[in-house]
């Protein structure tokens, strides 16, 4: 048999863990179920009839409350879904989720509410750890933002400064007739905002003129402060003029005990080359480095210098003790000298294939007869066409001059 409204109701009631309770106009329990029971305090739902809120709760709640429930009374709307911060008068609190809804008598007239109520005390908690996680995320990417713009700016500024490492101008050798003998120019752009990559023209007496171009294993920061201390050990040693390979091997015996160590293993190819504006000897060592081009415009050539390759040193700081070979070369006048970095060549397309120095040899073929302040920027756009992009991934150096003067 299937039992009556009432058994119904009741049995509704205690099987809910929702708390479900029923009052009259005067906001005085009628009714609640085992669920509200407990959650209230109660041993036994009867015990709550004739109580109201005001018996258990904080004056804050009971006021909030009874305010919900005269609004029910007097218009008949319900209260859905109102998360109340229940506070007992024993200090405990809970979240409670509550809906009321009017409780009509036969006739239709409101007679006091029911109401339901869910516990989501464990919800505002999972809601508040949220919320904190939230907010000390949020304070973390802050942190981080203002840690990313300060090494954005201390970065812009050491490019900056590395630019001053560069040379700000060039040797000047007049003829007789007061017309330049040798013309200089280079180009640099880092991969990112500083580099490893470094050259230098220096003045070392009234008719020679020494060239240096280095790149420093790595790239950043590490790359860049090795630049810093090749230029110190760089100009100083360019105070006492000597051959190309004898600097080298200078350069190299107080660069090993710097850039070697057991955590870290760094080198740096380098080409240094000495000019005779008098004479027109070129002579030159190589660590590691690539040989520079020579061109020859009125020849319309345009080849790798021819050094041997006994002549071709280690890499500097590898070990101390190398002792690097000078090789010579004789220049006639227009002819022109262009050193370079391995970023250039090395610039690979999408499918790995790099620039070369084949097709860097042909773009010089073909541009022979430009001053180097105009080739440069053509060198570069070949090697942009053919990756289809900007940035060629690595560091690039360019330096060379032209013998007599700008082409």
């Amino acid at each position: 048999m299937i039992p009556g409204n009432s058994e119904l109701l009741r049995q509704l009631m205690d099987n809910m863990t929702d708390n479900i309770f029923f009052k009259d106009l005067k906001s005085r329990f009628i009714m609640i179920n085992k669920a509200c029971a407990r959650w209230n305090g109660f041993d036994n739902p009867q015990d709550a009839v004739g109580k109201s809120d005001c018996d258990l709760f904080t004056e804050e709640f009971v006021q909030a409350a009874h305010d919900d429930e005269v609004h029910i009374y007097e218009t008949g709307e319900p209260l859905e879904c109102k998360e109340e911060h229940a506070e007992w008068e024993d200090g405990h609190m809970k979240w409670v989720s509550t809906t009321k809804i009017p409780l009509r008598d036969a006739d239709g007239r409101v007679a006091g509410c029911i109401g339901i109520g869910r516990d989501i005390t464990d919800l505002k908690k999972k809601e508040a750890e949220l919320e904190a996680a939230t907010d000390e995320l949020r304070r973390t990417n802050d942190r981080l933002r203002q840690a990313n713009e300060q090494i954005s700016e201390d970065l812009q500024m050491a490019a900056r400064l590395q630019q001053t490492f560069l040379p700000q101008n060039y040797p000047v050798f007049l003829s007789p007739e007061n017309k330049p003998l040798i013309d200089f120019h280079y180009y640099y752009e880092a991969d990112s905002e500083i580099g490893g990559d470094y050259c230098a023209v220096h003045k070392l007496d009234d008719h020679r003129a020494g060239l240096l171009i280095c790149d420093a294993m790595g790239h950043g920061v590490r790359a860049a402060l090795i630049t810093g201390i090749i230029r110190a050990l760089a100009d100083n040693l360019a105070r006492d003029p000597r051959s190309a390979g004898d600097f080298l091997t200078s350069l190299n015996h107080q660069l090993h005990p710097m850039l070697q160590s057991k955590d870290a293993f760094l080198f740096v190819t380098a080409c240094c080359l000495i000019i005779d504006v008098r004479t027109s000897e070129l002579t030159g060592a190589l660590a590691g480095h690539p040989a520079p081009f020579l061109l020859q415009p009125r020849q319309e050539k345009a080849a790798l210098l021819p050094v041997e390759e006994a002549a071709i040193g280690p890499a500097l700081a590898i070990t101390d003790d190398f002792q690097y070979e000078t090789f010579s070369i004789q220049l006639n006048p227009g002819d022109q000298i262009l050193m370079y970095t391995d970023g250039i060549c090395e610039a690979a397309d999408e499918s790995g294939e790099e620039f070369g120095t084949i097709l860097l040899q042909q773009i010089l073929l073909e541009n022979s007869s430009l001053p180097l302040k105009e080739l440069f920027p053509r060198m570069i756009k070949a090697a942009q066409n053919h990756t289809h992009h900007k940035k060629l991934g690595d560091d690039v150096c360019l330096l060379g001059f032209s013998l007599g003067g700008p082409a």
